[in-house]
């Protein structure tokens, strides 16, 4: 069977069976609807990058990697609430108090990335912007404007050492 043909049929098995995986799912490991649908289509993109040949089932592989998947998010999830939990446990402050002279030099340093980012490329300010202030991904922001995801991610990277410059160059003209 040709690769075209087994992601065919992968694809055909997917499309067959995607309700049924996202309700195992769901009553399995107690999930959203959302989330199950995100598992499943991340089992599913991991199903059809294997070798075919050696899947006697395509459909159990499906159920298993959805299961397992699930699972590892589940622990994680876990882990991070168990660590907020004994932050929370132990009494001690994530956040410093905010002293009229934090609030002023958190201003001044937010005062100096504006100035940086106008200062950038426009190519690179909204590349930026769409990453960090919209969430977007790079893959997402490749698609978006037309360019590779790796010039993305350099423009994004520039102009993060660009707002890091510039905070620097204050920090070392303030410490003089």
């Amino acid at each position: 069977m040709t690769p075209d043909n087994q992601n065919l049929e992968m694809h055909d098995v997917y499309i067959r069976h995607r309700k049924e995986l996202c309700r195992y799912i769901i009553n399995k490991v107690n999930v959203s609807n959302d989330e199950a649908q995100d598992i499943v289509q991340a089992a599913f993109t991991r199903v059809i990058e294997m070798d075919f040949k050696d899947i006697k089932n395509p459909r159990a592989l499906l159920y298993k990697t959805s299961y397992n998947i699930a699972i590892d998010q589940k622990r994680h999830g876990g882990v991070r609430q168990r660590h907020v939990q004994a932050v929370v446990e132990s009494g001690t402050s994530v956040v410093e108090e905010l002293s009229p002279d934090r609030i002023h030099d958190g201003k001044r340093q937010l005062g100096l990335v504006v100035k940086a980012l106008w200062g950038m490329p426009k190519k690179r300010r909204r590349l930026l912007i769409m990453n960090r202030f919209d969430g977007m991904s790079y893959a997402q922001i490749a698609r978006t404007v037309g360019l590779s995801e790796t010039v993305v991610r350099k423009h994004v990277a520039k102009a993060l050492v660009d707002c890091q410059k510039a905070l620097q160059t204050q920090m070392d003209q303030g410490a003089k």
